[in-house]
């Protein structure tokens, strides 16, 4: 009796935990724990759902989620999208997801892929709604289908292609008598070696006129342009299967931030601690340099820059209105060409009672009507389609094209140029969230702590290491 009662609660315990695995993993009464759908199931689009949009702050933004919706049902009658537009921040849609009142299709950014889909089981795979709908992920951006997908399973429609380039002063360039950078480019000569050797060369104080000039400022206490290094030495810094992080046992990752810290070493860079979208806090510190550096105007004194593509048109008004030539280049490869590249998109949650229409909905932003519909005829985000990048214009406003105007005309392929480089802009993208605060938090400060004599590089990263990994395993222990 006492065998089949534990039998009966053994056989009760099983089917909870198959329901309570079912919930986390999927409301959808149509797609399996695996991602799939059954062999005979052909998706039928219809009905209504829900759009969650967080970033409409502007009428541009505003326009671009609306015309991509009118495009979608134009091309999906059957289906009623309800667009719920808004600037609320991330918090607001991790409540809505815990109370499961998130809409079926939600805006989202490559570093809360990870998070939604592995962490909170919070999105569902997109697989195989790509090869029913007949989405080709082949002219695809490699790199815009790795940032949607964790584990093997794509669970976001990535809607743009935004990788890290360089803007520069032309006129600093001319002046030093310098071969022009977007040339070496084309090239295939414009690596690290050459670039430092163009700082030095830039980094000076002119003696008729008093003026100081430097080399570049970058911001390599931020992810996107200090994970091309970590990985630019043939270093894995990350380790998903064993859940660890290597900075220290790994030697080329090692390498890497050493080289890094040289660098700024050589006091011809404006160094910044963080992206200046993120608001700098006490705890990042400032190197030597900066200091000298810090009343140095980014524009005339300043030759290269960090920048994106959705920045262009502030940029370079700044530069034609302070009568400055100016252009863009292509990050200069490492030994391991890496470029931080990095992504928004649309993602479908895993309580949505509509699987069909939420995906067709998400996945219409890898179609080149989705695209245009999404980032308009005149202007817009890079393409992350091939097809559209490498043969369209529209993304290529408001200045000029090189190709058509040699002498003042922009690089635009900088924005396109070396896609197999492209790497993970954040490390929240490839590890568990509490992990990734704990890197940041120590690497924006590696640089300054051993440029300035506090720590040896060494030493940060081997607290660094221990801790996440102490951190992980920690979790995965749970």
């Amino acid at each position: 009796m006492d065998s089949l009662k534990t039998k009966a609660k053994t056989a009760l315990a099983f089917a909870l935990a198959i329901v309570l695995i079912c919930l986390a993993v999927s409301c959808s009464p149509y797609v399996r724990l695996d991602g799939t759908l059954p062999d005979a199931y052909v998706p039928k689009p219809g009905g209504k759902i829900k759009l969650n949009y967080y970033i409409a702050g502007t009428e541009q933004l505003t326009k671009a989620v609306n015309d991509y919706v009118r495009e979608f049902q134009q091309k999906y009658p059957d289906v009623t999208v309800q667009a719920m537009l808004s600037s609320r921040d991330r918090s607001q849609i991790q409540a809505e997801i815990a109370s499961r009142s998130v809409g079926d299709v939600f805006f989202l950014f490559e570093s809360d892929v990870y998070n939604y889909a592995q962490t909170q089981r919070a999105l569902m795979p997109l697989d195989y709604y790509v090869e029913a709908y007949g989405v080709d992920l082949s002219n695809i951006f490699s790199a815009m289908v790795d940032m949607g997908t964790v584990n093997g399973k794509l669970y976001m429609a990535t809607c743009n292609y935004n990788h890290i380039i360089y803007y520069y002063n032309k006129d600093m360039i001319k002046a030093a008598n310098l071969e022009d950078p977007a040339v070496l480019q084309e090239a295939g000569t414009w690596d690290w070696d050459t670039f430092k050797d163009y700082c030095r060369q830039l980094t000076f104080m002119d003696e008729t006129t008093g003026k100081k000039y430097v080399g570049c400022t970058l911001r390599l206490g931020y992810s996107a342009e200090y994970i091309p290094f970590l990985e630019g030495f043939g270093g894995k810094w990350y380790d998903t299967e064993n859940k660890k992080v290597s900075f220290v046992s790994d030697d080329r990752v090692l390498r890497g931030v050493r080289e890094m810290c040289d660098f700024v070493a050589m006091n011809v860079c404006k160094y910044s601690a963080v992206s200046q979208s993120t608001v700098a806090t006490k705890s990042v510190k400032k190197t030597i340099s900066q200091e000298n550096f810090l009343d140095y105007n980014d524009m005339n004194q300043v030759c290269f820059r960090a920048g994106e593509h959705d920045n262009m048109v502030s940029i370079g008004q700044s530069y034609v209105q302070a009568g400055i030539d100016w252009d863009v280049v292509a990050v200069p490869a490492l030994p391991t060409h890496k470029v931080g590249t990095g992504c928004s998109g649309f993602a479908v949650y895993n309580g949505t009672k509509n699987p069909d229409a939420a995906a067709a909905l998400a996945l219409t932003i890898l179609t080149e009507d989705g695209q245009r519909a999404y980032h308009g005829q005149d202007g817009g985000a890079v393409p992350n389609i091939k097809s559209l990048a490498y043969n369209s214009s529209y993304w290529r406003v408001p200045f000029a094209d090189r190709s058509d105007d040699p002498d003042y005309g922009k690089n635009y392929n900088a924005f396109i140029s070396f896609p197999e480089a492209d790497t993970y802009a954040f490390v929240e993208c490839v590890i568990p969230p509490e992990v990734a605060e704990i890197v940041r938090k120590y690497m924006q400060n590696v640089v300054p702590e051993h440029v300035n004599g506090e720590r040896d590089v060494e030493n940060t990263l081997t607290l660094l290491e221990t801790e996440a990994n102490e951190k992980w395993e920690s979790i995965y222990n749970k």
